[in-house]
């Protein structure tokens, strides 16, 4: 397959579009599938993981190939839901389009523009399909006006729709075809009059012939269209039914006929060092990159792949760019969903699947040894939300480590490690259905049953004003004692100075050997302070004087001496409890800001300012990290799905008194019962 004739085309946009339903459609219209699935039944090409089943929506991106009119087309189906959006990711990483479905009922929703902002981050041509375009009491004008109000002017209509609701029945080709038998002759001429300007401004030199009255080439207004699209300087707005399959011909010709091939799209960089090396798509050379990983049942890891340049073959050896190790390359195959053909290789431009590599995961370039360098990875987002899990059984507990790994290694937005400050083994992820997922996957895969909880909140204590203390550990009976005596102060530092520890000892109080050990007895005894058995932090420690016994005295005794004269200042200095504060980012639309700022507030959070971002509001405040378990859910709830958040720790605050004592009290339980 030439890479000219290839067409790799991502599908993005919010839950609920009919994204799975549009590739369905296309499938079926291309004849490699000859009965449409339905993601309610479960038995759709690109939904064929049991989650997705379970669930009804997508969680992995999908892949499958179809051929059209000389091309072959690779669609990737990504899922719309936010928990999953590291899946959008992986598929825009290796997308020369995009192809954004819009819901005619719901309009642009939140999630697609969040998906079109990543979409342009990487400069990829944008087609848009609105979707759904039988549903009732439904007007597609009205629709092209929002999508121009959010996208601007280059989303322009190239289809003008037969008829409205249940009555819509197909698509005219505004460039190309005849509009007089258009319900609305105004509006469909107004438009296709708008989209040949669209395209004619594209070109000086068609400007010109336009005003001077010549006629255009029809010939020469598809290459402009095509040139226009390429260059993302054109958004083209199609129309259809996916469920029905209206439309959905016309979109598999313009994919064919105007989406950007491997060859139209800048090249791609391998980075060495602080040197950047242009990838040649017409090496022999290979070069190709990892853009997901998928763990199935009785076959291991599959390798989801897109090759740059060179062949990617069976029987061939290619370098790990991360590890710089070779990998062996066995099967090596092209993908419809769940359904694989083994394939002698794959060329430039092509996506398939590989099978059994040792030491590659997600993000990883594969390359000749003859090169240098890694392709740039992927830019996953940081987990929003951590769970505890515990292990039911002893046989769990044995497997639980290598499942998760398994996991990470299928999905790097998803993390997990052991906090030994709070004694929990955490998962974290985007939100809690992308937790649930992990969690029931961990059942189903790998075998491994957990119980969830709350995490704990990683509380502080730090001290209001200075304190001297004493630490004494003198044990004298016969034979070799134990002798340390040591005299230390300590004083508050400002919020976020952590710990300083100042040698004012003149003279031989204590030894210059002993002098360590005191220190290192003074950091234990900071790490379960005295007032929650929580750590100590911003606090500066000065050893003054001490005393010491030629024989006896140890580094143990002074170390001993160390925790017990900080245990005694801490007492004395006017202990508090901290809690960590996180920075909150909620985009919502206007409506609901209301809403939002109260459910803000009654979390003890901080109001820091409002911004506009497009048509919604992005409310950012200071929030307390144990006021935000489960905030999605809540959030999801007051938006109606539509509202989307970020959070990231800012820094430690002190914990209002009356939450103080409450607090101070569940963890000197927790303590008590570990």
């Amino acid at each position: 397959m030439k890479p000219e004739d290839i067409r790799n085309v991502t599908i993005i946009g919010h839950g609920g579009s009919g994204k799975t339903t549009l590739a369905e459609s296309l499938l079926l219209q291309a004849g490699v599938i000859q009965r449409k699935g339905q993601v309610e039944q479960g038995n759709t090409v690109m939904d064929s993981d049991p989650e997705e089943v379970k669930r009804g929506i997508s969680i992995n991106l999908g892949v499958a190939h179809l051929p059209w009119k000389g091309r072959t087309l690779n669609l990737i189906d990504t899922p719309g839901f936010f928990d999953f959006e590291g899946e959008v990711r992986s598929g825009l990483r290796v997308a020369d389009n995009a192809l954004v479905v819009i819901n005619v009922q719901e309009g642009v929703e939140v999630g697609t523009e969040n998906y079109w902002r990543l979409a342009e981050k990487r400069n990829l041509p944008r087609i848009i399909f609105v979707n759904k375009c039988t549903i009732e009491e439904t007007d597609p004008v009205k629709v092209v006006e929002e999508i121009q109000e959010v996208f601007g002017k280059k989303a322009v209509p190239v289809q003008y729709p037969i008829g409205k609701g249940n009555a819509f029945q197909g698509v005219i080709d505004l460039l190309f075809g005849d509009v007089s038998g258009a319900d609305d002759p105004d509006t469909a001429n107004a438009w296709k009059e708008a989209a040949l300007e669209s395209v004619i401004e594209l070109s000086d030199e068609l400007l010109e012939q336009y005003f001077a009255g010549e006629e255009i080439a029809p010939e020469v207004i598809r290459q402009t269209l095509r040139q226009g699209v390429v260059q993302g300087d054109i958004y083209p707005i199609l129309f259809g039914d996916a469920a029905k399959d209206i439309g959905t011909q016309e979109l598999l010709d313009f994919l064919a006929d105007f989406a950007a091939s491997p060859l139209d799209r800048p090249p791609e960089k391998l980075i060495h060092e602080d040197e950047e090396i242009e990838v040649d798509s017409t090496s022999s050379e290979p070069v190709a990159f990892i853009f997901k990983t998928f763990s199935e049942p009785h076959v291991g890891e599959l390798y989801f792949v897109r090759v740059y340049a060179g062949e990617v073959k069976s029987g061939q050896e290619l370098i790990n760019a991360r590890t710089e190790r070779p990998e062996k390359i066995n099967q090596v195959y092209l993908i419809r969903g769940k359904e694989r053909t083994e394939t002698p290789g794959l060329t430039t431009g092509m996506i398939g699947v590989l099978v059994k590599l040792k030491e590659t995961h997600t993000g990883d370039t594969l390359r000749s040894k003859e090169l240098r360098g890694a392709l740039p990875g992927i830019e996953f987002p940081e987990p929003r939300l951590s769970l505890a899990i515990v292990p039911k059984t002893k046989e769990d507990e044995e497997k639980v480590s290598e499942g998760l790994s398994r996991l990470h290694n299928e999905d790097p937005t998803f993390t997990f490690g052991y906090d030994p400050e709070l004694k929990q083994t955490l998962i974290s992820g985007l939100g809690e259905v992308h937790l649930d997922v992990i969690v029931s996957k961990l059942r189903e895969k790998f075998g491994v049953s957990v119980d969830t909880d709350r995490p704990r909140i990683p509380y502080r204590e730090s001290i209001r004003k200075p304190a001297q203390g004493m630490g004494k550990y003198v044990k004298q009976t016969g034979g070799r004692g134990q002798y340390g005596i040591c005299y230390i102060k300590i004083e508050p530092l400002p919020r976020g100075q952590g710990y300083e520890f100042v040698d004012a000892i003149f003279g031989g109080a204590i030894p210059q050997n002993f002098r360590p050990a005191v220190e290192t007895g003074i950091k234990k005894a900071m790490e379960k302070g005295v007032l929650a058995g929580v750590r100590v932090v911003d606090v500066k420690v000065t050893l003054y004087d001490g005393k010491y016994h030629p024989v006896d005295s140890s580094n143990l005794a002074f170390e001993i001496a160390g925790s017990m004269a900080f245990r005694d200042a801490e007492e004395k200095a006017d202990p508090y409890l901290l809690e960590p504060i996180y920075e909150l980012e909620v985009s919502v639309p206007e409506e609901y800001m209301g809403e939002i700022i109260g459910d803000i507030n009654a979390r003890r959070g901080k109001i820091l300012g409002m911004d506009a971002e497009g048509r919604y509001q992005k409310i950012r405040a200071y929030v307390p990290l144990a006021e935000m378990y489960k905030y999605a859910t809540t959030l999801r709830s007051i938006t109606k799905g539509r509202g989307t958040f970020t959070m990231k720790f800012s820094h430690y605050d002190e914990v209002p008194r009356e939450i103080a004592q409450r607090v101070i009290q569940e963890l000197k339980k927790q303590q008590e019962e570990s």
